[in-house]
């Protein structure tokens, strides 16, 4: 049999030292994070058999981090154990839905942990049945049936308000609205700003397709203007996992590339995406998507009506 891999995900760096050490003596395979973003990238890159992640961590949590490798086709399989100090009713709801086991962190962590590792290391493959929630020594697990989504439930928990979570430029104040800009080209998108910025509307950009979809699930934008070619991630990459998580899915995506290809229009579309613009893309041509696919108020014409880009 071969040698499980474990992904262990705490910013306490003591619990992860002694967690990895542990680990290790059962035989697993061990990479670590200390914060929810790393957590992810490491997981798409390795996809371990076995995730163990906290819930609160830098730039996100465990439970976020868990629905959006549920979404992955590699990572759905993978077996997901929740640590947290406070295993309150929407933890314990959450971590059932999802099919994740749920353990108490605190002194006797291990001694938790140690059975539920070894049954996972036991399995030959993992199988398609959805494990319990286990929380030996606290209130039973209560029953589905919050339908609240993920975003908004982790928002009122206060978990995604780290601005440091992501490359991404995050200028936007919160009520402020505000356009998420997934494009390479540094001319397009300080061209748009200010266009955007005319109509009182805030832009924030990522220049790397995986920093634009972090930035897009820590804090729902108004809409998404996705380029096609980029570092870490092709364009329809990035479409696809923002349509397949609850967190972005209804977000409107707005295709802006300079790649005049019809095949590539048809899959984009296919996608998910709400419309395709080819560059160079005009003022009113953005303006016109913009106002038919949100309700953002981009009444204000004092801007000319002029190629924001010709990339």
């Amino acid at each position: 049999m071969s040698e499980k891999q474990i992904l262990i995900a705490d910013d306490d760096q003591d619990l992860l030292e002694l967690l990895s050490l542990r680990c290790q003596q059962l035989g697993l395979a061990v990479v670590v994070a200390d914060n929810a973003m790393d957590a992810l990238s490491t997981a798409d890159v390795c996809a371990p058999e076995i995730a163990l992640l906290d819930v609160r961590m830098p730039g996100g949590n465990g439970i976020s981090v868990s629905e959006m490798m549920a979404t992955d086709e590699r990572l759905s399989r993978t077996s997901v154990i929740v640590m947290t100090g406070d295993p309150n009713e929407k933890v314990q709801q959450r971590c059932q839905e999802m099919g994740a086991r749920l353990v108490r962190k605190d002194q006797q962590i291990w001694t938790r942990l140690e059975p539920m590792l070894k049954e996972l290391i036991a399995q030959e493959s993992t199988d398609d049945t959805t494990p319990p929630t286990e929380l030996r020594d606290g209130a039973p697990p209560s029953e589905p049936g919050d339908q609240e989504s993920l975003l908004s439930m982790l928002q009122e928990w206060g978990w995604l308000d780290d601005p440091t979570s992501s490359t991404a430029e995050r200028e936007q104040d919160a009520g402020t609205p505000w356009v998420l800009a997934i494009d390479d080209d540094p001319d397009f998108s300080i061209g748009l700003q200010k266009r955007l910025l005319s109509v009182g509307v805030q832009l924030v950009r990522a220049y790397r397709g995986m920093d634009g979809y972090r930035s897009a699930f820590q804090r729902r934008p108004a809409a998404i203007l996705l380029d096609y070619q980029m570092p870490d991630g092709n364009g329809e990459y990035i479409l696809r996992r923002l349509k397949e998580s609850n967190a972005t899915d209804s977000v409107p995506v707005i295709v802006v590339t300079g790649m005049r290809d019809a095949s590539l229009k048809r899959r984009m579309m296919a996608a998910g995406a709400s419309e395709f613009l080819t560059k160079p893309v005009s003022w009113e041509q953005l303006k016109r998507a913009l106002l038919q696919y949100t309700d953002l108020d981009l009444r204000a014409k004092i801007v000319p009506q002029e190629v924001v880009c010709s990339g």
